[in-house]
This record gives C-alpha cells, sequence and structure tokens, in this order.
C-alpha cells in the first residue's frame, strides 16, 4: 500500500506520521494542523520545559491548571491508587536524581496530590509530578483523533516507539529485546496502539538502577490497547507493581493484551497476547 511519511520533532525525539492510501491531497497541510496542535500539548506536559504548565505547577504547588493537564493527573493519580503507589507520578525529582545516578529514598507519594475542581495543591515541597508514562500516549491519542477527524483513515503514528495504528490494515512491528539489540519476535496489530517500559532504554551503569522507580522483576513489560495513552500507562504501571497486583490488573482489564519479559528471560504472555504473534 503506498504511503507517505513526514516526521517531525516532539517529545524530545522524532515522531512519524505514515499515512496510507487518503485520497487527500493536501496531507502535508492536515499534518502540520496537528502537529501544531501536538507543540501545544506537548507545553502543557513537558517537564522539562521551565514554562511549560506543568513546570509552572510543580513550581507554585498551587494551581488552577488546563483541562488537559487536570484529565490526565485524575487518571495517572487512579494508576498510583490502583498499584498502592508502586506508579507514583508524585517523584518526578526522585526520577531526574536517578537519571543522574542517585538513589534516593522517596519523600512524598501521590497522596500528596489534591484535586479540587479545577485548582490542583502539591502538599509536599518534594512533590514534582512527572507524567512523562501517561502524557505521550494521551496526545498521541489526540493526534489520531484530529486525524481522523480529517478524513484520514488508514495511518500509523510512531511517537518514539510507542506506536498508534488506525484503519483496517494490519501491522507487522517488532517486539524488542531487552537484553538484546535485536527482537524477540514481530506482532501484528490492528486499529490498536503499543508501548513498551523497560530498564535498557534509560539507566545509569546498572540495568537495576533505571529511570523508574520501584521497578520489580521485569526487564521489560509491552502492553496493547484500545489507545496508547492505556498501553502507556499501564506498561509502566505493571512494569513497577508486584506479581500479585500484575495479575489482577491484567485480570480485570481484558482489553488490554500483556507481554512481561522477566530478569531470567522468561516471557509471560496474558490476555491473548500469544494470538497476535507474527509468523510469516
Amino acid at each position: 500500500m503506498n504511503s507517505i511519511t513526514i516526521t517531525k520533532e516532539l517529545f524530545g525525539g522524532k515522531i512519524d506520521f505514515v499515512i496510507y492510501e487518503s485520497g487527500q491531497d493536501d496531507v502535508r497541510r492536515i499534518i502540520e494542523e496537528v502537529y501544531s496542535e501536538g507543540l501545544r500539548l506537548q507545553k502543557i506536559f513537558n517537564i522539562y520545559d521551565p514554562k511549560s504548565e506543568i513546570s509552572d505547577l510543580n513550581k507554585l504547588k498551587k494551581k488552577k491548571v488546563s483541562e488537559e493537564l487536570l484529565t490526565v493527573i485524575k487518571k495517572a493519580i487512579k494508576f498510583s491508587e490502583l498499584t498502592s503507589g508502586s506508579y507514583d507520578v508524585s517523584l518526578g525529582k526522585f526520577t531526574l536524581l536517578r537519571k543522574q545516578g542517585k538513589n534516593i529514598i522517596p519523600t512524598c507519594s501521590y497522596k500528596d496530590i489534591q484535586v479540587n475542581a479545577n485548582e490542583v495543591v502539591l502538599s509536599h515541597p518534594d512533590v514534582i509530578i512527572d507524567l512523562g508514562s501517561i502524557a505521550k500516549g494521551y496526545i498521541t491519542d489526540r493526534l489520531a483523533d484530529l486525524l481522523q477527524r480529517e478524513g484520514l483513515k488508514e495511518f500509523m503514528i510512531d511517537a518514539r516507539g510507542d506506536i498508534c495504528v488506525k484503519g483496517k490494515q494490519i501491522h507487522v512491528l517488532g517486539v524488542e529485546n531487552p537484553r538484546k539489540d535485536s527482537s524477540i519476535f514481530s506482532i501484528k496489530i490492528q486499529n490498536e496502539a503499543v508501548a513498551t517500559s523497560g530498564d535498557y532504554n534509560q539507566y545509569v551503569g546498572d540495568f537495576k538502577n533505571s529511570h523508574i522507580i520501584n521497578q520489580n522483576d521485569a526487564t521489560s513489560v509491552t502492553v496493547v490497547a484500545p489507545t496508547l495513552e492505556e498501553a502507556d500507562v499501564y506498561a509502566t504501571a505493571l512494569f513497577t507493581c508486584s506479581k500479585n497486583q500484575q495479575k489482577s490488573i491484567i485480570k480485570k482489564n481484558q482489553q488490554i493484551k500483556v507481554l512481561i519479559v522477566k530478569n531470567s528471560n522468561i516471557l509471560k504472555m496474558f490476555n491473548n497476547f500469544d494470538n497476535i504473534l507474527y509468523e510469516p
């Protein structure tokens, strides 16, 4: 199938818009408009931008926030509650320190985030909200919605390895081996999204010192879900929580297909993940 690929700068790297047989003469104009919305949303959620809305909230500790930021904070808090705090969006300060090779025991938690109508209050001085585990998926889903509203039916958005596909076309994608420069195998997805959380992309000295706080006995977790926001946040949440919590969350959420790669290189598949394995 013929396609056009347009690459833009977003999320601290590249994002690819791959449009298939659109029947549209103005694809590039549409992508430019959608990309502008991506930049606007990034300005809300980018913790590394001192002028972003979330950076302003983290500095002021009390702020009336936009609908977009409020929505994602509420969802992130629910996942923090779901995992009993092993996934915790209040620990941005300590995540940044881990990326510098400093392992410091957190002094705050998601319970120090209060939401009152559209006002968010951070009641502990060490709270830094970091929505990196969910915001990229949220933004990419919004961009996909805009493309569909413009009449594009078959496309893929590759947001730095987290992928959203729309339409009837089946896409074959490789699942990265967390310990080798290769794929474990390939999967096929259709009108879905896939994200992976792992210890192998950002770490200092040893995989145990990855950027993710509270990592358990997994080296990576891959989730296929109806939306990239779901795939994104479930992958990180499952990566951090205990084996019993993993089983409970996966069982209660049959809409997600899950692959967990253990430290021993044992593969665990749940909710019919094995049904999407690609065999050429």
